[in-house]
């Protein structure tokens, strides 16, 4: 049976979403069961930061930047759920895109916006995962659906791909195992009359624990499976029976009044997930057996997966950068030629993805699917998972050794301590309490566990960074060139 989504309320509400967390989803955090995400301390903040951002969509001054009418329900829907069609369907999803980021200071690598685009390709795959045929479903009606499902009641997904991070040693990277697969990898078990029951888990699930739904599917890394069983694509609600999520270590708390205003609000919490005897309805399949569909999409070229990232990490990039200036600025160091050429540095980089951006919004063409997609951007998640390190260093560069050492909130508060702060903690021509409040913005930045976090994500998020250069170099079309230069060295070269 299709997923119902005539009773879908539209674009969702901060208190829409919080509600829909208290579903007795099963959650662990530190040997504990957490029985409600909303007010657990290392999870509140970012529920009631979504929840804030969420009523932007029905607000006067962002309705008509992030959502739009319904064909089907005239529901007010979020613009992340639009199947772009036009040119300016996909300079709405950017600035949707950008909304989500601004608000977010390009820290939320899954946000709300993020997996709809996941969703999206597959829907432009449709034929090809109905081609895939089995007795009991259609794979490419049930993404249509579930699509439509998504959209009328703005769901908020996360994904799983990978596999256990257990033994690897027996997994090529890029080829088709030759040895039968590990049962820790997720797996089917047994199919029924109502869908398959799966078996093993998946990492890395960020933010699972206060999504709606979570998509499962595979790596492109490990995309290629000896045993079918083990190739499969569904998603599933997180309040599933038998579906466990395991919380790392929270950056989110933090002991006395230090200040941490971007790890207290964005901490997304990364998990692994088990499944154990995991029934998956066969409405909610979208690719069983074959991998078909998903190395053809994966070979593609077609990108709607772009906006909600690059957004992201436009903000990010110019939050890195305006923080360096503003360091600089606030210790006297602004004029000094290495330093104004690091923070200048910083620009080019922000620049660089901006042109970018437009190149990839430039070159938008209209798939065999029916849908535009942006152009490709073959290189860009390997460029940043580069550069975002570099930014980290040039700002932990250019702040020195402040970033150690600020007094905290309480410190500012003290009679006591004071008039010690005022003479040897100012700034030039700024106070102590603004100099340690920015530098506590770059510690949250480059220095803390959220920071520290941040940065591993960053390196992972577009997958394996030397897989993705070895897969750029295979795809990457040389021949003009490779064959001039093979015609000039066929001769003698001419010398004087």
């Amino acid at each position: 049976m299709a997923l119902d989504a005539t009773t879908g309320l539209g674009a969702m509400t901060g208190a829409r979403y919080i509600e829909s967390l208290k579903d007795g989803r099963e959650v662990w955090l530190d040997g504990e069961k957490v029985p409600d995400v909303t007010v657990h301390p290392a999870l509140s903040g970012i529920v009631h930061e979504l929840a804030r951002i969420y009523d932007l969509q029905h607000s006067g001054e962002y309705r008509e930047q992030m959502t739009f009418v319904s064909p089907d329900t005239g529901n007010r829907c979020s613009l992340s759920w639009l199947l772009p069609r036009t040119m300016e369907d996909l300079k709405k999803k950017r600035r949707n895109s950008e909304i989500w980021n601004e608000q977010s200071w390009g820290q939320l690598g899954r946000s709300p916006d993020i997996l709809a685009p996941h969703i999206i390709t597959l829907y432009n795959a449709r034929e090809s995962l109905s081609a895939v045929e089995n007795p009991h479903c259609d794979f490419g009606e049930n993404l249509v659906n579930y699509h439509r499902y998504c959209m009328e009641n703005d769901l908020f997904l996360t994904h799983a791909l990978g596999d256990p991070q257990v033994d690897r040693s027996q997994q090529p990277q890029n080829e088709q195992r030759e040895i039968s697969e590990e049962e820790v990898a997720l797996h089917v078990v047994e199919e029924t009359n109502e869908g398959v029951i799966v078996n093993g888990a998946k990492q890395l699930a960020t933010a699972a624990p206060i999504s709606n739904e979570t998509y499962v599917s595979l790596s492109a890394t490990f995309v290629r499976r000896a045993d079918p069983r083990f190739i499969l694509a569904f998603s599933i609600p997180t309040n599933t029976p038998g579906l466990k999520a395991l919380c790392r270590e929270p950056v989110s708390q933090w002991a006395g009044s230090y200040g941490h205003p971007l790890g207290m609000l964005y901490d997304e919490q990364d998990s692994m997930l088990f499944f154990e005897n995991v029934l998956v309805p066969w409405d909610r399949i979208f690719m069983l057996y074959d991998a078909g569909p998903l190395l053809q999409r994966l070979g593609s070229g077609i990108n709607f997966l772009g906006w909600p990232n690059l957004c992201r990490i436009h903000q990010r990039m110019r939050l890195m950068t305006a923080v360096a200036t503003l360091i600089a600025e606030a210790i006297g160091v602004i004029e000094y030629r290495e330093v104004a050429a690091k923070i200048g540095e910083m620009v080019t980089y922000a620049e660089v993805w901006r042109h970018a951006m437009d190149g990839l919004e430039h070159n938008a063409f209209m798939t065999d699917g029916g849908l535009m997609s942006l152009g490709s951007m073959s290189g860009m998640n390997i460029f940043f998972a580069q550069t975002s390190a570099r930014m980290v260093q040039l700002l932990r560069e250019i702040s020195g050794s402040g970033l150690i050492m600020q007094p905290s909130e309480n410190d500012l508060a003290n009679p006591e301590l004071r008039g010690f702060l005022d003479k040897y903690m100012r700034g030039k021509g700024v106070e102590v309490d603004y100099k340690s409040r920015l530098y506590r913005l770059a510690h949250d930045l480059a220095v803390s566990s959220f920071g520290m976090r941040q940065e591993v994500y960053e390196y992972w998020h577009g997958g394996d960074p030397n897989r993705n250069r070895i897969n750029l170099l295979n795809t990457y079309d040389q021949t003009d060139m490779i064959d001039r230069i093979k015609d000039l060295v066929s001769r003698p070269l001419a010398h004087g």
